[in-house]
């Protein structure tokens, strides 16, 4: 079975961070046989990446809230179960065979209704000193049939067997005292003792060492409807083997500790390690088996395989990174604070997106991507470089975007500027879900800072938003600790940005040379947060 890779962007994912991860699966794809990589996000898709996924029929990436180790990743998955109507003998023959220790119990429908462990089973032996009744767990006379392996000779062999086993292994006289209505006797070739069950109307009559009773005994059981069966083995061994065809019902755990498969393994681990069993049943929300846990399990768990696209920043990843491992990263940003146990693979460099590298990654291995990933590629680094024009662009990125457009066969130009028009179709969204559809946060000396920037072909509809959010910010400012949250509206063919402040105006002020008090000036030239703001903001903060 192939090993599961998941191929990330971060928390607040744009179009460079959805391709990114789609487009780097399918090249770890080809290349990797081992492994089968899928592409997941961390946040909701923004309206300019749902249009680019549209565009090239591309379904949306799982949304992966985690990677921390759930039981699902370390559990037992091949699990024997038996179903409730089991002998304790089948069960018990099962354990030697398989090797297992434990078997969940389970109703017809495949329900979890209890579990059986040596435990139990060693406890059953060690009462079979202690008077023994069949009234809890009937038995049928077939189940008694298979488990001695016994043969019937008359009687219903679906009908329940009643009373108390008795070993008529004492005189006539004493057989009459002890044998009740309902019992079951067990006895060898002492045709006075069988006919003395059949006069008593035992439920059934288990003749032992193979002896076939004589047509009288036969034809007076008929007569009163009792089965007779016979028992191939002695009657000591009968009498344990009639025991063990009782259903598991009668000695079976019916609460034993259960858990669902994702649930995080560390919030169980105490659950575990103080169950008297230290086992767990893994089920599912209806309560069907789908795995088992043990102590055992806990010992060095395998944690969940990651690469890391578009960012390399704690902050800005999956929770429960730090459980997991972390193969790869590509990247364009800076390096961030992550560490790793084990070294790893890093493409990371300058340019003005992260699917710029990951063409170069496909071109250095000889493989074309089809033209709907190619799409994607092309969306994102137009996107990320807003169309060519950001001063994070690079030679090798307007190299990238020709060389995909030529594959594609379209202008990139005005396919950027048709993608950008996507993005800037913000109807029905709140001022609070335009701040957050791209913001990214960083901590300086003096505490919390965040910058939101969105990019739009035309600004003037935001604009007339100005006041709603201004006081959306100063509020997320507030909720958030922020000493200082900048928006920036970024108006692509004006090639300049609108910057928005909350929180300590001074610090915007002594970072962009301008006054902000009532005030949201439009800064020519500054266009790209990566490169033009943050240096700016950690110069002088």
């Amino acid at each position: 079975m192939k090993g599961k890779v998941y191929v990330i962007g971060h928390k607040r994912p744009d179009t460079d961070s959805i391709a990114s991860a789609i487009s780097y699966a399918y090249l770890k794809n080809q290349l990797d046989n081992e492994n089968h990589y899928v592409p997941y996000r961390l946040g909701e898709i923004n309206p300019e990446s749902s249009f680019v996924l549209k565009r090239f029929n591309i379904p949306q990436p799982e949304f992966l809230d985690h990677v921390y180790i759930q039981v699902k990743d370390v559990m037992v998955e091949e699990v024997i179960v038996a179903d409730k109507e089991s002998t304790i003998y089948e069960i018990g023959n099962t354990m030697l065979e398989k090797h297992v220790k434990s078997i969940p119990i389970v109703d017809k429908n495949k329900k979890l209704i209890g579990l059986l462990t040596e435990r139990e089973l060693a406890r059953n032996f060690l009462q079979e000193i202690q008077n023994f009744t069949l009234e809890e767990n009937p038995p049928k006379v077939k189940d008694i049939i298979k488990t001695m392996n016994g043969k019937l000779i008359v009687g219903d062999e679906n009908k329940n067997l009643k009373g108390c086993p008795i070993i008529g292994a004492m005189t006539s006289n004493e057989v009459k005292r002890y044998v009740k209505k309902d019992d079951v006797l067990i006895t060898g070739n002492r045709k006075d003792v069988q006919k003395i069950a059949i006069e008593k109307e035992v439920s059934c009559l288990i003749i032992t060492g193979g002896f076939i009773p004589d047509e009288e005994i036969v034809q007076l059981a008929e007569n009163k409807k009792i089965p007779i069966v016979i028992s191939p083995h002695p009657t000591y061994v009968t009498g344990r083997l009639l025991r063990l065809s009782t259903h598991v019902e009668r000695i079976m755990e019916r609460n034993p500790l259960t858990i669902h498969p994702d649930e995080i393994l560390k919030d169980f681990e105490e659950d575990l390690m103080q169950d008297k069993k230290g086992i767990a049943i893994v089920i599912d929300g209806d309560g069907i088996v789908k795995g088992i846990l043990t102590r055992h399990d806990l010992i060095r768990p395998k944690p969940k395989k990651v690469i890391l696209v578009d960012h390399s920043e704690k902050s800005q990843t999956v929770n429960g990174i730090e459980e997991a491992e972390i193969l790869e990263i590509v990247d364009h940003h800076r390096l961030g604070g992550l560490e790793t146990g084990l070294p790893i693979t890093a493409h990371i460099r300058p340019v003005g997106s992260t699917n710029t590298i990951i063409w170069d990654l496909y071109k250095k291995n000889n493989i074309k991507p089809p033209k709907e990933i190619a799409g994607l590629m092309l969306s994102a680094i137009l996107s990320d470089t807003m169309i060519l024009k950001s001063p994070t662009t690079t030679l090798e990125d307007e190299k990238v975007v020709n060389e995909i457009a030529k594959y594609l066969e379209i202008d990139p130009i005005e396919y950027g500027i048709e993608m950008y028009r996507a993005k800037t179709n913000l109807e029905g969204f709140s001022e609070k879900e335009i701040l957050t559809l791209d913001l990214k946060e960083s901590r300086v000396s003096r505490g919390r800072i965040a910058v939101s920037q969105i990019e739009v072909i035309a600004s003037e509809e935001l604009l007339t938003k100005k006041d709603e959010i201004l006081k959306s910010m100063k509020k997320m400012a507030k909720e958030r600790n922020y000493i200082l949250f900048l928006f920036l509206l970024t108006d692509v063919l004006k090639e300049g940005s609108y910057i928005f402040v909350a929180g300590q105006h001074k610090l915007a002020e002594k970072i962009f040379k301008c006054k902000f008090e009532r005030n949201i000036p439009f800064l020519k030239g500054v266009v790209s947060r990566k490169k033009q703001v943050m240096p700016l903001i950690f110069r002088n903060i």
